[in-house]
């Protein structure tokens, strides 16, 4: 979004039309806003790393890590390289719609795309608009990845390359992981249960090391090209509107008593709210003051495009892994004052970073007649006010600190002059100022605190670890005694949200020693004592299952699946509990199950070991635990009467064929 110099400045910043008519800009993305150009829902592909109980972790790699010295080898020692351990989850390749399905049934899969904020969250459902900069550490390594990798290529190597499905799913995984290690600093752990996997991520990462970082796609936004500005109530222009678009462009005006021409004479009157084909052009006419145009329309989003989510929802950017015709938005203001002093323009490249991102400033010059020298200086820290916008921050303080002096950049003319990109590190409230001194003339200034120029750097926080435990009301009980589960959730992030939907499996035929250890959960099939009510948790916390009498002898076992917003990845669905010591329950007395089931020989293994649920981005009550292996059949429960059926139709025949002997004796007779 471009925004004017404040108007305790708009006096010094005149010039008539004839004189910046030549120059052409370009308009900046807004944030994005609804109807959005596209909408996240659902996963294609998904690799887990630490997701599941037991699993190793992933870690983090500690602030200022240099990703261009290289992956850490497989088996590497955490502590000697400082990392963190932190939360496991599920990397994922996300789907994109042209609508929310949620909402709309007509919704068409268009794009996939990455995450590349790896603690920031996921909400299935979300909309995304494609944005002109992207504020992502070692993006052109990111977008690297994105041009040679799956799914652009059928790279890397996986261990599951023969079968289809397998393959995306690891793929996209270890393509998901190399990004995070560029982006966030995250790294596969070190003891990862396939290290075939984790050398698939690190092919990738060698891969992009060795290419390069790959330069920034084509703006995804309708261009809007023009003066900065010009004599109030003289016609200013041309503006040119969407010339990279592939359809017609919406375009609104905002300003008071302004008109649009499309043509240079004036005659012409162009409605606010109308379109213009690509490359077309307005020319403007009003009262002294700031105007924006707006522009919305069709344009192409090339591989590496980066996409915000809907600001009212925590959710993680993301980068584009296929090309695709989004519609885009962008604006641009100008000013149109009494006066001939050359003009300023300008907007820092992000209102919000995280430390450690890059931040840059473009500067637009309008009406300089002569050479001049441009110096740009960073100010800040200053100490981030109660609401968080940085514009109030105290810059008319008389000593401002100064983060960073630029060096003076030479201009002959009118022009946009980008500020040289540079890493963010220290917290607080930044804002750019800016000096034009043209040679012999007086300077004109744009000092720190426009809300155009400043902007907030909040700390790198370690990503959330989400843990569940559980543990039921009991170990053993009577026949018709009760049963509860408790379900402990932790590491839960302010607007997040973690959904549990608990099952009590069972009754399966004690072991040999009369223990339920060493059964078999994991066969297909398992009897469902109760599925039992779902719950969701905003916070740390626990709740306890209502309870559930159990009639039959056997062994039973609690399960939890759970899904969550706090980390990319979290809506897959993944179990707890099943089998374990913790969850596992020997109700003594009443009618007994017949043997538990076992399961045949296993298949061959996939990264996902142990009962999972299946895909559901809405949360909704998942089945059963699936098999790792294929088991042979569930024999009958005990006092169903299957199991005598066999005896009651051997006595029917035996009956049978009696009656028939005595029938055929009667008639020999």
């Amino acid at each position: 979004m471009r925004r004017s110099v404040a108007a305790v400045w708009a006096a010094l910043v005149l010039l008539a039309a004839c004189w910046c008519g030549g120059w052409a800009g370009t308009a900046g993305a807004v944030p994005p806003s609804a109807p959005f150009a596209a909408y996240q829902y659902g996963t294609d592909g998904c690799l887990e790393v630490g997701a599941r109980d037991g699993q190793p972790k992933p870690y983090a790699a500690p602030a200022g890590y240099d990703p261009t010295a290289g992956y850490p080898a497989f088996g590497y020692d955490p502590v000697a390289l400082g990392f963190t351990a932190t939360g496991g989850t599920n990397a994922c390749r996300y789907k994109f719609y042209d609508k929310d399905p949620r909402t709309d049934p007509t919704a068409v899969y268009i794009a996939s795309g990455y995450c590349v904020q790896y603690a920031a969250g996921q909400l299935s459902g979300t909309g995304y608009d494609p944005q002109d900069a992207a504020p992502v550490r070692n993006a052109g390594y990111v977008r690297r990845i994105l041009a040679a990798y799956w799914p652009s290529s059928a790279l890397p190597s996986v261990p599951g390359a023969a079968n289809p499905t397998v393959a995306n799913r690891q793929r996209s995984g270890a393509v998901a992981m190399a990004v995070h290690w560029f982006s966030d600093g995250i790294v596969m752990p070190p003891d990862y249960q396939v290290p075939a996997l984790y050398a698939s991520v690190k092919e990738v990462v060698d891969g992009a090391l060795a290419a390069g970082p790959l330069a920034a796609p084509a703006d995804p936004t309708p261009a809007l090209d023009g003066p900065a500005g010009g004599d109030a109530q003289d016609l200013v222009g041309p503006y040119t509107v969407g010339a990279n678009a592939v359809g017609p462009v919406t375009v609104r005006i905002d300003g008071a008593g302004v008109g649009a021409y499309t043509d240079a004479a004036g005659t012409v009157p162009f409605t606010s709210g109308d379109t213009l084909p690509p490359g077309g052009q307005l020319w403007l006419r009003g009262p002294a003051g700031p105007v924006v145009l707006h522009a919305e329309g069709p344009v192409r989003a090339e591989i590496g495009t980066y996409v915000a989510g809907d600001p009212a929802v925590r959710v993680q950017s993301m980068v584009l892994a296929t090309a695709v015709t989004l519609t885009g938005k962008s604006e641009r203001t100008l000013t149109l004052v009494a006066g001939d002093p050359p003009r300023l323009a300008s907007q820092v490249s992000a209102t919000v970073l995280t430390s450690g991102d890059p931040v840059f400033d473009r500067v637009d010059v309008a009406g300089l007649r002569g050479p001049a020298t441009l110096t740009a200086t960073l100010y800040g820290p200053l100490p981030v006010p109660d609401s968080g916008d940085c514009a109030r921050a105290g810059w008319e303080a008389v000593a401002v600190p100064v983060a960073a002096a630029f060096a003076p950049i030479r201009l002959t003319g009118d022009g946009r002059t980008v500020v040289p990109e540079r890493d963010t590190g220290e917290t607080g409230c930044f804002s750019f100022g800016t000096e034009l001194r043209p040679d012999g003339g007086d300077p004109v200034n744009l000092l720190p605190g426009d809300p155009a120029e400043t902007f907030r750097v909040d700390p790198r926080e370690v990503p959330p670890v989400p843990a569940l435990t559980t543990r039921a009301s009991a170990s053993t009980l009577p026949a018709g005694g009760e049963a509860t589960d408790t379900l402990t959730v932790t590491g839960v992030t302010a607007g997040s949200t973690v959904h549990l939907e608990p099952t009590l499996y069972g009754p399966l035929a004690p072991a040999g020693d009369g223990g339920c250890a060493g059964l078999d959960w994991t066969a297909p099939g398992l009897p469902v004592a109760a599925r039992l009510a779902p719950h969701d948790l905003t916070a740390d916390g626990s709740v306890t299952t209502e309870p559930v009498r159990l009639e039959r002898d056997g062994c039973y076992s609690f399960d939890t699946v759970m899904t969550h917003t706090v980390l990319t990845g979290g809506q897959e669905p993944v179990g707890h509990g099943v089998g374990s010591p913790e969850e596992t329950i020997r109700v003594l007395g009443g009618p007994s199950p017949s043997p538990s089931p076992s399961p045949s020989p296993t298949a061959t293994a996939t990264a996902t070991a142990g009962p999972s649920a299946s895909p559901s981005p809405s949360g909704a009550p998942s089945s059963a635990p699936a098999p790792s292996a294929s088991p042979a059949p569930v024999p009958p429960l005990a006092g169903t009467g299957a199991e005598g059926l066999g005896t009651v139709l051997a006595g029917a025949g035996a009956l049978v064929l009696l009656g028939a002997v005595a029938l055929l004796s009667a008639r020999r007779g």
